[in-house]
């Protein structure tokens, strides 16, 4: 005699598989759950190869020293096919960025402002999302304009954006 799945056994074996969906999921996605190992991110830095998602602001603070500028902030990016994030302050108003696939990203972000190696890196959740070589003027005026917008945030906006 042939018996035929109880509820609870369709239950156990949806579960079953959809866990093992997620896992395999999880694992083919590797690089955006994972930063690889600072030595490694580091000896990328070092060469050169700088990679978007793979990289951690730890990773450029050990590799090139202090930044000119830091700067944190709720910040809204613009998600280009390359898999670089513009920052709205990057972008001219009214104009899409080369290369947008339409979405947009607003999340607390930090930047790092180098501006000797004309390096302007942005972060979140300490993954590298941004970066743009341009000129050390470059660099200084996006870090003057950063200071003005720390300037004119009420006391409830820097109270709202310091660490809890």
């Amino acid at each position: 005699m042939i018996s035929l799945p109880t509820g609870a056994t369709k239950l156990n074996a949806a579960l079953s598989l959809l866990l093992t969906i997620l896992i395999l999921s999880a694992a083919a996605c590797g690089p955006p759950f994972i930063l690889p190992p600072l030595d490694k991110q580091k000896t990328s830095i070092a060469s050169g190869e700088i990679r978007l998602h793979a990289l951690s602001s730890k990773a450029f603070l050990e590799t090139w020293g202090q930044p000119t500028y830091v700067y944190q902030a709720k910040t809204q990016f613009f998600p280009l096919e390359s898999g670089n994030y513009i920052p709205h302050f990057r972008v001219t108003t009214g104009e899409p960025p080369p290369g947008w696939n339409a979405t947009t990203v607003l999340d607390e972000a930090l930047f790092l402002a180098y501006a000797d190696r004309g390096e302007l890196l942005g972060f979140i959740d300490n993954r590298l999302v941004y970066h743009e070589r341009m000129s050390s003027e470059q660099v200084l005026a996006i870090v003057k304009w950063w200071k003005s917008e720390d300037l004119s945030r009420t006391g409830l906006e820097k109270a709202l954006l310091a660490p809890q």
